[in-house]
């Protein structure tokens, strides 16, 4: 296994004399090649940038084998609103000291685009596998230097190790299990939703009040509250070590929404409707990630990404598709039955629903691994009786048909890695979404359900002491598993993050837990490894290492 990564990134220092070279010439051992883009002309005719910094630090994403998307954001919100169209320099090399440059270049700033930059690079000298440094530059401001690795090839049998994480209000923690992530041995960090929180500030804030302190409507408040997410120094430290994708779920725009329709069944916010105020989350979120948008479908998020022989990743949006919930999309609704298993029900749509499923039949990979916003499997309390309307029992018609398309064809070794609801939960999916399986299949894929990063469950919300908190999530987590025998973990109590890693003959799964994301700098463990052997969509529980702290 490769040593982690340092956990200090540091900024870029070792100034050379590329400003003679010209703007699209990337350097290559000892040899000059072009790098260009459809933007090169562009950029020649553009005046560099003379000062701003760089206060969200640096991110990378959609690695492919020999492809990267470079991100940084230049200088602060009143400059950006006011700064004429722009360049920086860029630089890639195969050390952190930038001793061998591979790449220089420079890269348009957009004032359009809240005066952020996407790169898109490809192939040159970047090659499969292999890991590279980066890192921007005003006239006078160097950026932190980040690190991304190509993903392997087809064929590669290396282990990948996946990062996940999803929910991290800046209001209710820290982010303390982002700096532990920074300094994982990981090829990709996926965010599974809820990036941003979009509500007014909460009156137990800890320090961290939200800005503004109203819910978020206009294209202005949603670029503001992610300017102060992303100045948190753990998840810049955590953005600049790994490439991510990211995908939204509800907070990213409003909680528990489906397309058409708010979720709290407000039109309007001050006197923006919610079709506008849909368009400035999804613009601001394209803005904030390291991504490219795609022109022709600028709000598709769904897609895969191919990561060697071992893992192929399917990023699915459960959100843009949806029907309306069921039920009121009240949580803890009892005996609802209200439209929950109408087969005409979707949360998909039908177009992502069949790309989905034709990228399953047709991945070569071992391991498919799906990063899904909402719980797959069943959640009842009691037995029988669904609590959520908005994860995939609000839709079970759906969840039926997809595990029925696994077994019926023999799609094996399908893991979902799933975000939303700040409980760490494993277990297996079965065509009803529960054990036993009222359809008479069995199991057809496993998920792991990743927690939050900082966000309140059920008992952060009733308690007020740690001790409080670790008895009545103990009560709670005794109670899915009575009601739950396909969930064979639950931990209510403790905030943090997963690691998967997919192995030839089997996947593995590490939750990494935050003793109190209420206190800045805790301690940070192994709560519980799993194990899923190959052919066996079944969920073995390992047991966490010595030295770990109590679930």
């Amino acid at each position: 296994m490769r040593p982690p990564l340092p956990l200090v990134l540091r900024p870029a220092t070792n100034r050379l004399s590329r400003r003679a070279f010209l703007s699209t010439v990337a350097v290559t051992g000892g040899a000059i090649a072009l790098t260009r883009d459809l933007s090169a002309l562009a950029q020649m005719s553009t005046p560099p940038m003379a000062t701003g910094g760089f206060p969200h630090g640096v991110a990378c994403g959609q690695a492919t084998c020999t492809g990267i998307t470079l991100w940084a954001l230049v200088g602060d919100l009143e400059q950006r609103s006011q700064q004429p169209r722009s360049r920086v320099r860029l630089e890639v090399a195969r050390d952190r000291d930038f001793a061998n440059v591979v790449i220089a270049r420079d890269a348009l700033v957009e004032p359009m685009r809240n005066g952020t930059v996407h790169v898109r690079l490809s192939g040159g000298p970047l090659m499969p596998g292999e890991e590279f440094f980066y890192r921007f530059e005003t006239a006078d401001t160097p950026s932190l230097v980040g690190r991304f690795r190509t993903s392997r090839p087809a064929d590669s049998c290396e282990p990948v190790r996946i990062g996940f994480f999803s929910c991290q209000d800046y209001e209710q923690g820290f982010y303390t299990a982002h700096r532990d992530m920074a300094a994982q041995d990981l090829d990709l960090v996926v965010c599974l939703g809820d990036y941003l929180y979009e509500e007014a500030t909460d009156e137990e804030a800890l320090g961290r009040a939200h800005v503004p302190d109203t819910e978020l409507a206009s294209l202005s408040d949603y670029r503001t509250r992610y300017d102060q997410y992303q100045t948190d120094s753990d998840l810049i430290a955590m953005r600049a070590a790994h490439p991510l994708m990211a995908i939204w779920d509800d907070h990213e725009l409003d909680d528990n929404y489906s397309f058409e329709r708010a979720g709290d069944d407000n039109p309007r916010v001050g006197d923006i409707d919610f079709s506008e105020r849909r368009d400035n989350a999804y613009q601001a979120f394209f803005e904030h990630m390291p991504r490219i948008r795609n022109s022709s479908v600028p709000d598709r998020i769904h897609g895969s990404l191919s990561l060697g022989g071992n893992a192929e990743l399917f990023l699915l949006d459960t959100r843009q598709f949806r029907d309306d919930q069921p039920c009121g999309d009240q949580f803890g609704t009892t005996n609802c039955l209200e439209g929950i298993d109408d087969p005409g029900r979707t949360m998909l749509g039908a177009q992502q629903k069949q790309w989905l499923k034709d990228g399953l039949a047709a991945s070569r990979a071992t391991w498919k691994v799906v990063a899904n916003q909402v719980m797959f499997m069943s959640l009842d309390f009691p037995a029988g009786n669904a609590l959520n309307p908005d994860q995939w029992d609000g839709y079970s018609a759906e969840r039926e048909e997809l595990m029925r398309f696994l077994l019926d064809r023999e799609i094996q070794d399908v893991t979902v890695l799933t975000g939303d609801i700040h409980i760490f939960f494993a277990g297996q999916i079965t065509p009803s979404g529960a054990e036993p399986d009222t359809t008479g299949l069995g199991s057809a894929a496993t998920e792991f359900v990743g927690g939050s990063i900082s966000s309140r469950g059920i008992a952060d919300s009733a308690s007020r002491t740690p001790e409080d908190r670790a008895l009545l999530g103990d009560l709670f987590d005794s109670g899915v598993r009575t009601n739950n025998p396909h969930i064979v973990y639950s931990n209510q109590d403790v905030k943090g993050y997963g690691i998967l890693e997919a192995r030839q003959d089997e996947l593995l799964v590490e939750y990494r837990g935050v003793q109190d994301a209420r206190v800045p700098n805790s301690e940070v463990s192994t709560l519980q490894r799993f194990r899923v052997a190959r052919g066996t969509p079944r969920v073995e529980v390992l047991g966490p290492p010595l030295g770990s702290f109590p679930n």
